[in-house]
């Protein structure tokens, strides 16, 4: 899938919506779908790209600390506010 510039706003939006219904399933899938994202060639703007690069890399913290979780390696989610804060900014679309 070739993203655009709303899909990281949408993206956001997904997840945060799974995690405030508690629906650590669907959570997964949302962070399976934003995995999925990839900018448009050939000109992807500066600001889609780095919007994409922080979408994926909470995403990719936020799977690490459900697995730790998952695996009793801790008894509380690491980094789940800074997680939050910066899904809100992506979510709300704006630079």
């Amino acid at each position: 899938m070739y993203a655009t510039a709303g899909h990281s706003t949408w993206a956001a939006g997904k997840i945060l919506l799974a995690i405030q219904a508690g629906d650590v399933a669907r959570l997964e899938s949302e962070l399976d779908r934003s995995a999925e994202l990839h900018p448009s060639p050939p000109d992807c703007p500066t600001g889609t790209l780095e919007r994409l690069e922080l979408l994926g890399a909470v995403a990719l913290q936020m799977r690490d600390a459900l697995t730790r979780l998952r695996r009793r390696r801790t008894d509380h989610y690491e980094g789940a506010e800074v997680h939050l804060r910066l899904l809100r900014h992506l979510a709300q679309g704006r630079p």
